[in-house]
């Protein structure tokens, strides 16, 4: 449950060119009761993922932004990078992905860098993988892992 938001994304590092779109939040709705002043939470949204880079279809964590480049297929999970210089990704990735999260895509309009899972396109092995997802070609044998859908 959440609301979606376009973003445009350009590429850092000169490594990928693109456009950042739609975003979904998930959260808890609390509502008060009078007596004794107790709590009762609302379960409204959950996510299957367990680790950033994930599905959207099975849910972005809280601090991710469900994003399709433009130009690619599929879509993935994003967090924002963080950091004092801003360019550090969570690391914790999904079973099977050997690809590097890096920061590797720019809001332009906020500044704001958000991390992807890089990877080489046609690769079998090794830092190529993305586990369920699949690298899709940005430019010049450098790629990013989405989940079609």
């Amino acid at each position: 449950a959440g609301q979606s938001t376009a973003h445009s994304i350009m590429v850092r590092k000169t490594l990928l060119a693109a456009l950042l779109a739609s975003a979904s939040a998930v959260g808890l709705r609390v509502s008060e009761r009078q007596k004794k002043e107790r709590l009762t939470l609302t379960f409204v949204g959950s996510s299957k993922n367990a680790t950033h880079y994930g599905d959207p279809a099975d849910g972005c964590l809280k601090d991710e932004t469900a994003v399709q480049v433009q130009g690619l297929g599929g879509d993935f999970c994003t967090p924002p990078c963080t950091g004092p210089l801003k360019s550090t990704c969570p690391t914790d990735v999904p079973k099977g992905v050997t690809a590097a999260p890096e920061c590797a895509l720019q809001d332009q309009g906020s500044g704001q860098g958000y991390c992807a899972l890089v990877c080489i396109p046609g690769g079998h092995s090794g830092a190529n993988q993305c586990g369920k997802a699949t690298c899709k070609n940005v430019q010049l044998g450098i790629g990013i892992c989405t989940y079609d859908d």
